[in-house]
């Protein structure tokens, strides 16, 4: 716990140091959803779909576009947090052929417009979007953070894919990031189909572990376990996971092999259970 302290202590001085001269603005409810490109396909393949989770660091590092660029043909659904509007990441959203993304914005930066959130991209178009903010908001910035919800049909069948994409609070309480996650877990439990929760959930003390865990079981929603789990972790406890409803898991990877961000990209192959 020390070394937890000693730890939030330097990096919140850090992001005084980095952060105090940008300005912040949280957008108005009507400004936070974008949306860039456009898909082709018509549905969702219940029989087999393949969902890439990456938190990219704002895109800050070194080979990041061309490294997404490269996994693209392979998935059908691309849940990326710390999203920052940079050229290249608009770029990506905005030309990317068969591709569409849902940008929904934590806060922009003042001085150049740039904003910061998460973003789920598809080859399907969404139906329905909406998003949620943290009720609290992160020291510092006072900014919140953001859980964007999509939906998308399925081929030959009447129910609908929910994707829940979340960037949790960090540098706050348990009880903090517990709000977070029972309000998402309130939309996924009145949704009539398979579901996915993913993203990078900031669990790095063992009470938010168990919170996550906890709420995760009450809806109904199984965790996609990884055998070269080298997914990031904090105080050695991981940060990043996939929870699916209603769905069968085919095959799940940490992609060792992409570099570009200080987090791990994952995937999952998934069914739908009929």
């Amino acid at each position: 716990m020390k070394k937890a302290i000693l730890f939030l202590a330097v990096f919140l001085a850090s992001q005084l140091t980095t952060y105090a001269w940008l300005g912040v603005e949280v957008p108005k409810d009507d400004k936070v959803l974008t949306n860039y490109g456009s898909s082709k396909q018509d549905s969702i393949n219940g029989e087999a779909f393949n969902v890439f989770v990456w938190n990219i660091y704002k895109a800050k590092k070194e080979g990041w576009d061309s490294q997404f660029k490269s996994v693209i043909k392979d998935y059908d659904l691309f849940l990326l947090q710390e999203m920052l509007t940079t050229e290249n990441v608009l770029n990506i959203f905005s030309h990317t052929e068969g591709v569409s993304f849902t940008g929904a914005t934590s806060f922009m930066y003042k001085k150049d417009g740039k904003r910061t959130g998460v973003a789920t991209g598809s080859k399907v178009e969404p139906t329905w979007q909406k998003f949620l903010r943290s009720k609290k908001r992160e020291p510092v910035l006072s900014t919140p953070k953001i859980t964007l919800f999509t939906k998308y049909p399925i081929k030959n069948s009447e129910k609908e894919l929910l994707v829940v994409n979340i960037h949790a609070i960090n540098f706050v309480s348990s009880l903090s990031l517990h709000s977070q996650l029972q309000d998402a877990a309130d939309i996924i439990k009145k949704h009539n189909g398979p579901s996915v929760f993913a993203g990078d959930f900031n669990t790095w003390t063992l009470e938010k572990q168990l919170f996550l865990k906890k709420i995760t079981k009450e809806v109904g929603m199984k965790e996609v376990e990884f055998k070269n789990d080298t997914r990031k972790k904090m105080f050695g406890f991981i940060l990043d996971f996939i929870f699916v409803k209603n769905l069968q898991v085919l095959d799940s990877q940490v992609h060792n092999d992409l570099y570009s961000s200080d987090h791990k990209a994952i995937s999952a192959q998934l069914k739908m259970i009929k």
